[in-house]
């Protein structure tokens, strides 16, 4: 039995680890096909399905409205905007000492994101009339499956990635295309803390207890999501101990403060929202309300509605994410003048 499951293990684990060697996909002209890309658009179509899946189980009525899937998707683009938006933000003076150049960088921030989110949220659920803590806890829960298949993105592509270490569990990276030696030439071939990977292990265990909670403790609506802000919040600071991070890639200085400043705040934010919380009566949530598709007939993932949407959400983001022009780390090349 138990030789079993190391067999299971190691034929799911080794194609994830032989993806450090293939940064990039392919080459096509002057356009580079990078691999996260992929793997990130895919994440957000799968977090996209898994949150309609969530609201049909929870809210099935207001879930069923004509145009709810394209409203649902507005969240992932807020996510999406904020993610790329907070890059200048990070890179704060330095980003008005040459504008056109750092707009022009491929650079994306989970932290952004989350607070893409939030505002997404709030958004939908002004819009719909779902309960905003209902919304938060469905869309935290599909927004951690996201980004544990998105931190396998970051470990393709070799951002994110960690300090050297002396552990047989280090990863090294060797392809020269791989982020980290583009920015660290001298760390070819030494161990790194997988930091990448470690990430994408603990949000896939948060996506899963936070299924656990909603189908089997019947939660009010917050409790979730109240969970999930702490805890990853909580788990970045600790994992930036062991992290590498660069804003500015000229140069090259480490600014793992500034993400730990950050996550600080978002866990400042996550202990408000947890006061707020405790002094409200919010409905409690139950994966048992419905059984999607059942409840209608014409509700099926291959709905011509929902294949449209995340053939949307999947271009969108493979336009973000995956094309790069000319050199890696750069969306596009401004004409000299």
């Amino acid at each position: 039995m138990l030789k079993s499951l190391m067999m299971i293990m190691k034929c799911i684990t080794h194609p994830v680890l032989l993806l450090k060697n293939y940064p990039v996909l392919f080459r096509t002209g002057n356009f580079i096909i990078v691999t996260t890309g992929i793997i990130n658009s895919l994440a957000a179509v799968l977090s996209f399905l898994c949150a309609l899946y969530l609201y049909y189980r929870i809210f099935p009525f207001e879930a069923g409205e004509k145009d709810f899937a394209w409203n649902l998707a507005a969240v992932s683009i807020f996510s999406l905007v904020f993610s790329k938006g907070f890059h200048f933000f990070a890179l704060g003076r330095v980003f008005l000492q040459n504008p056109k150049k750092h707009a022009a960088e491929t650079a994306f921030y989970n932290q952004g994101g989350q607070f893409g989110v939030l505002w997404g949220t709030m958004w939908l659920a002004w819009y719909t009339g779902i309960n905003f803590f209902g919304c938060m806890d469905i869309n935290l829960t599909a927004g951690c499956l996201a980004l544990a298949l998105g931190r396998v993105g970051c470990y393709s592509y070799g951002c994110c990635h960690g300090r050297p270490t002396e552990s047989r569990f280090g990863i090294a990276y060797d392809h020269p295309d791989a982020k980290v030696l583009r920015l660290f030439p001298e760390l070819k071939g030494i161990p790194l803390v997988p930091t990448q990977l470690i990430s994408a292990l603990f949000t896939l265990l948060l996506f899963f207890t936070a299924i656990l909670l909603l189908s089997h403790f019947s939660p009010r609506a917050g409790i979730v999501s109240t969970f999930l802000i702490i805890a990853y919040s909580g788990f970045r600071i600790l994992i930036e101990r062991y992290r590498l991070n660069v804003v500015d890639v000229n140069s090259k200085q480490i600014r793992n403060d500034f993400y730990v400043r950050v996550a600080r705040f978002i866990l400042g934010i996550g202990i408000v929202y947890a006061l707020i919380l405790f002094w409200l009566r919010t409905p409690r949530l139950s994966l048992n309300t419905i059984f999607w598709p059942d409840f209608h007939p014409g509700v099926y993932l291959t709905t011509p509605i929902y294949v449209e949407v995340s053939l949307a959400l999947f271009t969108v983001y493979m336009l973000a994410w995956s094309v790069h022009y000319k050199k890696l780390g750069q969306h596009f090349q401004w004409q000299r003048t």
